[in-house]
């Protein structure tokens, strides 16, 4: 009798249990209680908007009898940072008062050849501002930085393609 009684107990421990974490579960969903833990804050990258060039450089590649194999051009551009979810931003920064700011390096890749390079160059040279396409590949490297106390994850580099951006003067 004393093993019935054991396991009995315990099976009515087990079922209290699961009913405490399925209230649990319902109460935290229904009142969005979830919503009082901190979310990360991710900056997004600036599509289709104007970004302003400040400074480029170019490294050609070669091969070893001396022809061109490729290229690729540093673009280091400033640009106002948008950060996602805004209703989680610092008061400050959330109405507006305060603007966060991105300098961020664009490596160009994948330039196929001299003429391509030189003509990216002179109108680099020529604009002071480029916009990225949305439709095309982009890779984007975050790194963790603070904003007022909140952990946010800012944009580092961004790589892409020659088509993937276009310039405006």
């Amino acid at each position: 009798m004393k093993s019935f009684a054991k396991k009995l107990s315990r099976t009515i421990y087990v079922i209290i249990i699961v009913t405490v974490l399925f209230l649990i579960v319902f109460y935290l969903d229904k009142f969005d209680i979830l919503k009082l833990r901190p979310i990360t804050l991710v900056e997004q990258i600036p599509y289709e908007e104007v970004i302003e060039i400040e400074a480029f450089k170019e490294t050609e590649f070669y091969d070893s009898m001396n022809k061109f194999i490729g290229a690729e051009i540093v673009i280091r551009v400033r640009f106002a940072a948008h950060i996602e979810p805004a209703d989680r931003l610092p008061l400050e920064y959330k109405e507006e008062l305060k603007r966060a700011y991105s300098n961020v390096d664009i490596y160009v890749k994948e330039i196929p050849s001299k003429e391509a390079l030189e003509k990216m160059i002179e109108a680099l040279a020529d604009s002071k501002y480029l916009e990225l396409i949305e439709d095309k590949e982009i890779q984007a490297f975050l790194y963790e930085a603070k904003l007022n106390n909140k952990k946010v994850k800012r944009i580092e580099k961004i790589f892409l393609t020659p088509e993937s951006y276009f310039f405006v003067k």
